[in-house]
């Protein structure tokens, strides 16, 4: 299938991110940030497509500039966190809905405005220009892209990009169909408005916590108009991200254009490099012995599919502790201890997240998965220190 990723601008790319909650998950626990629906209506009239062409045309679907509004929900089974009621901060996307006015264009220009009470979070993206802003704290942060990171995988608000881009967020789950996954069309139905193919997904590995992936397909453009995610058992999307309208055009190019507000702090932030990852799944690299740690960020991806598993390097458990959000989801972990020593385990309805020193391994995945994970690479790191 052919990588849609490279020609469609976003704010967000990574070939890390499969699932969207996963990517919320990682964020949350890894750095302390992160990230309605209902079913379509009525079956729509459309002429009966097999899912091998719906997922050609969406390979093959031109690039369009749109705009509209977006809902996201996520039932992740998380606990209560403080003081995310009404909140447009970033970290509220881990739970509850939340709607998003969204903008995107061609060059490199998006924008996502977070919308919720009396507050709003903006994230832009002008060519190489990245804005973050939030009025509930009346600040701004400037990232400045590297050319080559003009696709950057480590975009700030990576988890609200994608959460707020039904679009990017099922292109990511349809270029990992592989035939570890089962495809079919289920219908179809209307997403704001429009008629859409309804195309489903479902992992063949039972150590997958995912039942399913629900993505509704736009019949006239092939654009995805929204993605669900079931757990397994669950009757219920526990993700979901979806427009409630949207117009395919081009949004003037003022939108794309930000300037603080007068009396705003402004910061210039930096941008993570990508980090020397491996070029195809496998185990995660391990520094040599005497080496620098890894820096906070880094990422590895171990196993395939619907069963790999993200290894995040340098997090930092007593910074998140301090961050009422991180802390209040870090605080439902479990001790667990195994091969790899002691860690703390939390598992959602769709995420499994073991951190383990300062290095945290996530995945739609049973826990056995992720402790796997860390007990081969403590295993890896012993063998290179006795060596």
């Amino acid at each position: 299938m052919t990588n849609e990723t490279s020609r469609t601008p976003r704010l967000l790319r990574s070939p890390a991110l499969r699932w969207a909650v996963p990517v919320g998950a990682v964020v949350a626990i890894g750095a302390g940030v992160a990230l309605s629906s209902g079913s379509a209506d009525a079956a729509a009239q459309l002429p009966p497509k097999s899912a091998a062409q719906l997922l050609a045309d969406v390979a093959k679907a031109p690039e369009r500039s749109l705009s509209g509004t977006v809902v996201e929900t996520a039932r992740l089974g998380l606990p209560e966190l403080p003081g995310m009621a009404g909140s447009t901060s970033l970290q509220s996307l881990v739970t509850g809905s939340h709607t998003a006015r969204v903008w995107y264009g061609t060059d490199e220009k998006a924008r996502v405005s977070l919308v919720g009470d009396l507050a709003e979070t903006d994230v832009v993206r002008n060519g190489s220009d990245v804005w973050l802003w939030s009025s509930m704290t009346n600040e701004a942060t400037h990232y400045a892209l590297k050319q080559h990171e003009g696709a950057a995988a480590k975009a700030p608000a990576a988890a609200s990009t994608l959460a707020a881009d039904p679009a990017a967020a099922a292109r990511q789950a349809l270029a990992a169909v592989d035939p570890t996954t089962k495809v079919a069309v289920d219908g179809t139905g209307y997403v704001a408005g429009r008629p859409v193919y309804e195309l489903t997904l479902a992992p063949r590995d039972a150590r997958s916590l995912v039942g399913s992936v629900r993505v509704a397909i736009d019949s006239a453009t092939s654009v995805p108009l929204r993605l669900q995610v079931f757990a397994k058992g669950g009757s219920d999307p526990a993700f979901e991200t979806g427009f409630t309208e949207v117009q395919f055009e081009q949004p003037a190019a003022s939108i794309f254009s930000f300037t603080a507000p007068k009396g705003a702090k402004v910061t210039e932030g930096s941008v993570p490099g990508s980090g020397d990852r491996p070029s195809a799944p496998g185990a995660p690299k391990k520094a040599e012995p005497g080496a620098p740690a890894r820096p906070a960020g880094d990422e590895d991806i171990v196993g395939q599919g619907w069963t790999s598993v993200a290894v995040l390097h340098g997090v930092d458990l007593g910074a998140v502790a301090k961050d009422a959000t991180a802390g209040a989801v870090l605080g439902a972990a479990s001790t667990v201890t195994g091969p790899y020593g002691t860690g703390r385990l939390l598992k959602t309805a769709l995420v499994s997240v073991l951190v383990v020193g300062d290095t945290a391994y996530v995945g739609a995945v049973d826990p056995s998965v992720v402790e796997k994970a860390a007990a081969d690479a403590a295993t890896a790191t012993a063998a290179g220190t006795a060596r």
